[in-house]
């Protein structure tokens, strides 16, 4: 995500019956996610993923240098423990500087941190696609090209230097399914509403992603887009698969105990995107309740 400029909050768009959906739409940033809102997109991921058998995801948008923000590992974390529940191989991708922060949201939950290093090489996307042979990806808050080959944080700045070419999994993905979350504009999977994004011109048309993906979840944060797919998967399995407020809590500060910040504060502290940890924690007891809400 990275700094994000003041915008004006957009009228949403016609969320229908879903009390998933309308959290999800929560827009505390003000940054007009009614523009490129996706009624139903966590559902449909949820619909995807909930038979998948080998998954690789990824996450990390690194705001600085050496510091991966708290958007991202936190909901690939919670995502990756529930298709595990359901059945799947989940492994994980991502780079060096985000590494030990995704490991430790992963351990904070009891995890495995099976977390694979972006390999070196112009090559990396095809080898790693080989090895792992995923029938699907997914892409948590990780930063997606822009039309000049170049990855941008809200403010336009070029973070290319600090973010590895991971996106190429899913440029390169052919039958692979894949699914992106995000919030922005600028990460993986906002190829699909990019004439929206660029639609005005300016910075949005200059930061948003070309990379487009299958399915794509949008969200005021990210981490609340991963976590409603994983509501919709519990849904579907008639069992809780989400975790729980004092989860979130550990999650978070474990990643800031890691060397992540707050990708709009830049501070090393338990918020993401200038959220204190407690709206964190509402937000997943709020979509607890949803998942139990007749659809």
């Amino acid at each position: 995500m990275g700094l994000r400029p003041a915008t004006r909050a957009s009228a949403l768009p016609d969320l229908g019956a879903d009390p998933i959906d309308h959290l999800l739409a929560l827009d505390p940033g003000g940054r007009g996610i009614g523009r490129f809102f996706q009624p139903g997109g966590a559902r449909r991921a949820a619909d995807t993923l909930r038979r998948a058998r080998r998954v690789l995801v990824t996450t990390g948008f690194v705001v600085d240098s050496g510091a991966a923000e708290t958007d991202g590992p936190p909901g690939a974390a919670v995502l990756g423990r529930a298709l595990r529940a359901l059945g799947a191989e989940v492994r994980y991708v991502t780079d060096a500087v985000t590494a030990p922060v995704l490991s430790a949201a992963l351990t904070a939950l009891g995890e495995a941190a099976d977390v694979i290093a972006w390999p070196d090489g112009d090559d990396a996307a095809r080898r790693l696609l080989a090895s792992e042979r995923p029938t699907h990806l997914v892409a948590i808050e990780r930063p997606g090209r822009a039309r000049d080959g170049t990855y941008r944080n809200m403010r336009g700045a070029d973070v290319s230097e600090w973010n590895a070419g991971i996106d190429e999994l899913f440029v390169r993905a052919g039958r692979v399914t894949t699914v992106g979350v995000g919030d922005g504009g600028n990460e993986i999977g906002m190829g699909n509403v990019r004439a929206r994004l660029a639609k005005g011109g300016g910075l949005a048309a200059r930061i948003a992603s070309v990379v487009s993906v299958d399915h794509l979840v949008v969200a005021g944060v990210s981490n609340w887009g991963a976590y409603g797919i994983v509501a919709h998967l519990g849904r579907l399995a008639g069992r809780p698969l989400l975790h729980t407020p004092d989860d979130e809590r550990r999650l978070v500060t474990a990643c800031v105990a890691a060397g992540a910040c707050d990708g709009v504060t830049r501070r090393r502290e338990p918020t993401v995107d200038g959220l204190a940890l407690d709206t964190h924690a509402a937000l997943v007891t709020l979509l607890g309740v949803a998942a139990k809400a007749r659809a």
